[in-house]
């Protein structure tokens, strides 16, 4: 198990992990393991996502195998794509400030889909799961089955979001790309970019931080620790500034967010179908608002046209059944009726981020304070 795997894991301890998932080791690249493992078990700071290349599809198949097989030990709980023509793996941690923009659109787009869809229509919404026919695991994948006359699922593709912290934007872009590729149908993809002012650092040794926290006897509390935050320091929003050093200053948050056409999404076209907008430092979401919500109708008249071809599909005896009955008249008179408005409350959004910089700085230093020598 990977509590039994030392914080610098070397060829000898990795085989008998190896040996124990059941792999060949023959067929196995012990530095590329190495590395990814190393990257999971002692989270950097310093490091929100990293990318492997020339990675073999064995070494991510074991990789794959063994983060599974090790779930619940895990000090940090990934989610890892690979894109095997390029042979790359890419590792990205579910930090707080990470999360903050996917919880809030997931419970939107939840609360949404509840207002009309019921039984027999099946609503998934998964963070943690990998797309069909794809080695990617999106942020957040919401999507609807159907059962037809035969009780097999229709699955029909509504929405991805992705979201970028500290994060080189080509890597999800062409991470986004292979999602789409995986599910053509999707009809609506979002991506969500949050920048620092600048890369995060931990505190250089003699710095004015290094000699104040790291000669204490004992890691501070988080209350304790934003306990020394001076006045000054309170007054700013989305930045934490304690002795001198900035463990977290939240510099802009982005959105852009592509529609289905006749075809499937292109997020290289910058056309009527793609919308951005700026939610920090300054303001600038309408056009976000409504291409959302042109997304939202999508949605809604995707799933009324799903249920109308299953019900159609169905001859008369089969028609009597009550799952069929629910299909047509509760799912489709609701689909009908709905109106769509998209409420994002983005205040709401910039309170969460607002909490998610206090969180990222008591855990940089936390994590800066038990690795100093």
């Amino acid at each position: 198990m990977f509590s039994d795997v030392p914080e610098s894991p070397t060829a000898a301890n990795l085989a008998d992990i190896f040996i124990e998932a059941g792999a060949n080791l023959n067929a196995i690249d012990f530095s590329q393991c190495g590395e990814a493992l190393k990257f999971i078990m002692e989270p950097n700071p310093e490091e929100e996502y990293a990318e492997f290349f020339d990675v073999s599809p064995m070494v991510h198949l074991i990789v794959s195998h063994i983060i599974e097989l090790n779930w619940i030990w895990l000090p940090a709980r990934p989610r890892w794509s690979y894109f095997k023509d390029d042979r790359i793996l890419l590792i990205e941690m579910r930090s707080c400030m990470h999360e903050a923009p996917l919880m809030h659109l997931e419970s939107i787009f939840c609360h949404f889909l509840r207002g009309f869809v019921h039984n027999p229509v099946l609503t998934t919404t998964t963070m943690s799961s990998r797309l069909t026919s794809t080695d990617t695991i999106p942020d957040i994948a919401i999507a609807i089955a159907v059962p037809n006359t035969d009780y097999n699922w229709i699955r029909k593709p509504l929405v991805i979001v992705e979201c970028a912290f500290a994060q080189d934007t080509d890597s999800v872009l062409r991470k986004i790309k292979h999602e789409i590729a995986g599910q053509p149908e999707v009809l609506m993809v979002i991506l969500v970019v949050i920048d620092e002012h600048q890369p995060y650092r931990s505190p250089e040794r003699m710095s004015e931080a290094w000699q104040m926290l790291s000669q204490e006897a004992s890691c501070r509390s988080d209350s304790s620790f934003a306990s020394l935050k001076g006045d000054a320091a309170r007054s700013y929003n989305h930045r934490v500034v304690i002795a001198g050093h900035t463990w977290c200053h939240l510099g802009s948050v982005r959105f852009h967010v592509w529609v289905r056409g006749n075809e499937p999404i292109n997020i290289d076209d910058d056309d009527e179908l793609h919308a951005c907008g700026t939610l920090l430092p300054n303001r600038d979401m309408d056009a976000v608002d409504t291409m959302i919500e042109n997304g939202m109708v999508m949605m809604r008249d995707s799933i009324a046209i799903v249920c109308q071809e299953v019900a159609l599909g169905r001859d008369v005896t089969a028609l009597q059944d009550t799952v069929v009955a629910a299909l047509q008249d509760t799912v489709i008179a609701a689909l009908q009726d709905t109106v769509v408005s998209f409420s994002p409350d983005w205040d709401l959004l910039l309170m969460k981020l607002n909490f998610a910089v206090a969180e990222a700085a008591y855990h940089r230093y936390h994590s800066w304070y038990k690795s100093s020598p």
